[in-house]
């Protein structure tokens, strides 16, 4: 009772701020101005737009299989499939089910366990988060910022760098790491339980291929991936006709994907679009323009990844509620 109650004042509270930045992002437009930038859509440039987002969705399942090396091999089918379940069903349910219904999909089917599946799912966001940090300092000499504002992207990317860095020392000295892992756990009993164990030795284990040359080319895919998040963003930039700087589109993929973070409604509505017409107004885009451009390019994410998951599940031979039920009986926690 508890739990349904927490559960409920959780999508409550998605809902609010969903709802309030979609308020905020419509403040002030004019909605036939909104509506004369989006019936110009030329509908040939959302063409590449759709099969950069498909690509990206191949990309992200070639990282995921990467990450489950050496111990475990597992076919990219299955690991493309629970990806793109996961993205659909965190754009239609609440509570970020998405996450959990990729590790459900692939443990019940793939011989690997929940803290293996856990730690590859923590290590790919660590490395997009690193990754779009290091990004955005990059990006801070061609943007204008509140000094405070600039001060912060600063310090969050070098700490970005040293992250990446701090992988690598993970993974050059993992049975160090165990050894003092092992011996930290005889002082704190807590830290004895099989499942935090087995879920740092896993995670310990996901750091290791880093040292590799397979670490290699997951930040190489990590960095690529980026590109094609670009490129949908900027193609749907061109379907409109909106003429956007370079640094002006990749500083608006930085800021929407790191509101992920905040707590939303299913499919990041109203939480995008607000930090869509945010990123773009210290370059001048007027906002009914930016807002369009949001609508536009959430249409070609939200839809893309939807149609993909929701394909891949009927090929799967799964549906929503089954993924739902065993999550309520307890299959995965």
């Amino acid at each position: 009772m508890i739990k349904s109650k927490r559960s409920k004042f959780q999508v409550l509270i998605e809902i609010s701020i969903s709802s309030g930045l979609m308020v905020l992002a419509l403040w002030g437009i004019d909605l036939s101005s909104l509506w004369k930038v989006l019936r110009n859509t030329n509908c040939l440039w959302l063409i590449p737009s759709v099969l950069s987002v498909f690509l990206l969705l191949l990309l992200k399942s070639w990282r995921w299989q990467l990450l489950y090396y050496p111990g475990h091999k597992l076919p990219f089918g299955s690991l493309f499939t629970a990806l793109s379940a996961g993205f659909f069903i965190s754009n239609i349910l609440p509570a970020r089910l998405g996450e959990v219904s990729r590790v459900l999909l692939i443990v019940s089917e793939q011989p690997v366990g929940i803290s293996r599946t856990t730690a590859t799912i923590i290590i790919e966001h660590l490395l997009d988060l690193a990754t779009l940090l290091i990004y955005l300092l990059f990006l801070l000499p061609f943007v204008h910022l509140p000094p405070l504002l600039s001060h912060t992207a600063k310090i969050s990317g070098i700490l970005a760098a040293i992250g990446i860095f701090a992988m690598f020392v993970l993974s050059a000295w993992k049975d160090k790491w165990v050894l003092l892992f092992n011996a930290v756990s005889e002082k704190l009993g807590l830290l004895k339980r099989p499942v935090i164990q087995n879920f740092v030795l896993n995670l310990l284990d996901g750091f290791a291929v880093m040292r590799t040359k397979t670490g290699i080319l997951i930040i190489a895919i990590t960095f690529l991936g980026w590109v094609f998040v670009y490129i949908t963003a900027w193609t749907a930039a061109e379907a409109l006709k909106i003429n956007i700087q370079i640094v002006a589109t990749m500083f608006a993929v930085v800021v929407t994907t790191m509101g992920m973070l905040i707590p939303s409604s299913p499919g990041y509505i109203g939480v995008f679009h607000y930090l869509t017409v945010v990123s773009l107004s210290p370059f001048g885009i007027l906002k009914d323009t930016a807002l369009a451009f949001a609508l536009l390019w959430h249409a070609v994410n939200y839809l893309t990844l939807s149609v993909s998951g929701y394909i891949t599940l009927w090929i799967h031979g799964t549906s929503i509620s089954q993924i739902l039920r065993r999550y309520k009986e307890g299959t995965i926690v």
